[in-house]
């Protein structure tokens, strides 16, 4: 779909540790004709949430063709305690209506990688990205 997004990660890491919190996550987007302002920042805010979720948390394998973790013990999604502030910004386009959930997804691992390296100069190129493999990286 031709939607235009953009994503910025605020992060602080921790050089010793390499734990790291993501503390805000911007997003500015060109969804053309914005049928419904609210519904559409909405759709934005849980594709980046899930986007957050895929790229530090999600830790899910598939064992004979079924997924091993059978419940949110075993699965570790997003916690609210590790949702940071979300701002999303809209362009005014004159475009036709396109799509406003999934490509915030795809931009969240990017930006939070982006940010760390900027942070510390720790470059992570695998996901979920973790404290261990900021450390890792930090080397």
């Amino acid at each position: 779909m031709p939607t235009w997004v953009a994503c910025v990660a605020e992060v602080s890491v921790d050089p010793e540790t390499g734990a790291f919190q993501v503390k805000k996550l911007t997003l500015v987007a060109d969804v053309g004709t914005i049928v419904n302002p609210d519904s559409t920042i909405a759709q934005f805010q849980g594709g980046l949430l899930w986007g957050l979720s895929l790229a530090t948390k999600d830790s899910s394998s598939v064992s004979n063709g079924a997924i091993v973790q059978k419940d949110f013990i075993a699965y570790n999604p997003l916690r609210m305690k590790d949702v940071p502030h979300i701002d999303v910004h809209l362009v005014e386009s004159h475009f036709y209506p396109v799509g406003s959930g999934e490509p915030a997804t795809t931009l969240v691992a990017p930006a939070i990688a982006n940010g760390i390296a900027e942070a510390v100069g720790a470059r992570v190129r695998d996901l979920p990205i973790t404290p261990e493999k900021v450390k890792r990286a930090l080397k």
